[in-house]
């Protein structure tokens, strides 16, 4: 199956560090409405978010965001 996959147009390999780092994404954590939240997650992850929530990455693998107000 995965050489059909690898078969379609722009499909290609993951390299090793690639794989690794899939993880799902990240579920931001409970905070109060309207509160500044940091957690966890990589760049891509944190500026994934919507961006209603303003998604800051800080480095260092944090990630600001602002939770839904009530």
């Amino acid at each position: 199956m995965i050489k059909n996959i690898l078969n379609l147009e722009g499909a290609y390999s993951l390299s090793e560090n690639e794989q690794k780092s899939i993880n799902g994404g990240s579920i931001p954590p409970d905070g109060e409405c309207g509160e500044f939240v940091v957690f966890y997650a990589t760049q891509a992850q944190c500026l994934a978010y919507p961006r209603n929530l303003r998604p800051a990455y800080i480095g260092n693998n944090q990630c600001s965001i602002l939770m839904a107000p009530c």
